[in-house]
């Protein structure tokens, strides 16, 4: 009778077994590493198209808002000696530019925060997360397009303290004066100093908001003065 007898493994075929574990841990080790950076990649130009897209859609809303503010400018010209609101063509006779929040997302901390003047881009001021009491200006809507989401409003201020006729302690007006040596030439300011004429009519101020692709917004705004 034979009997066949297992050999022990020798000191250098365990060595060998040990260094095969150790090659696999490391193998693990740089697939995962190349998967990460391959997600990386993926995310990093993911992003880039994400944020380039969004730029071509705010350029083609501020695009959109030039054709608003020429709207706008036209019809100023027929709005420009009425001394009262007239909410229905988005004119206002006076405005408190320290309250005004032309965008809703200005005046949020601070003592003016409740106190805010609000354009309603949006029914009851939907658009703004606090302080919505004072909704008070009604914009005019220049285009609505419900397939592309595209909405383009524009509001405009004569700014003066207070509607009726034009005063110059109470509306910014041009400085003007005769001499060459003035430092506040083209100053823009309310109740400026009397040693400067009169001038024919005050600065109007005309914001322009559009809403394109993606929920893009856009807020423009222009100094006009006849």
């Amino acid at each position: 009778m034979h009997r066949t007898r297992n050999a022990a493994p020798t000191a250098a075929a365990s060595a060998k077994s040990h260094q095969a574990g150790l090659s696999l841990i490391f193998a693990l080790l740089a697939l995962v590493a190349l998967s990460l950076a391959g997600v990386a990649l993926v995310r990093s130009v993911g992003t880039g198209t994400l944020v380039l897209g969004n730029l071509g859609f705010k350029q083609s809303t501020t695009a959109s808002a030039e054709t608003a503010t020429q709207t706008a400018i036209t019809a100023l010209q027929a709005l420009a000696s009425t001394e009262a609101d007239t909410p229905a063509s988005g004119y206002y006779a006076s405005v408190d530019n320290n309250l005004l929040d032309a965008t809703g997302q200005q005046i949020t901390t601070g003592s003016n925060a409740p106190n805010r003047l609000l354009i309603a881009w949006e029914a009851n001021c939907t658009h703004v997360t606090t302080n919505r009491a004072h909704c008070d200006y009604q914009p005019v809507t220049v285009a609505s397009d419900a397939s592309t989401g595209t909405t383009t409003q524009y509001a405009i201020f004569r700014m003066c303290r207070s509607n009726g006729a034009v005063n110059t302690q109470t509306c910014a007006m041009p400085t003007t004066t005769s001499g060459s040596s003035s430092t506040k030439r083209g100053k823009l300011d309310y109740a400026d100093y009397a040693r400067f004429g009169n001038a024919a009519s005050p600065y109007f101020r005309v914001i322009v908001r559009v809403v394109g692709e993606r929920n893009t917004v856009s807020f423009t705004e222009t100094i006009v003065h006849f």
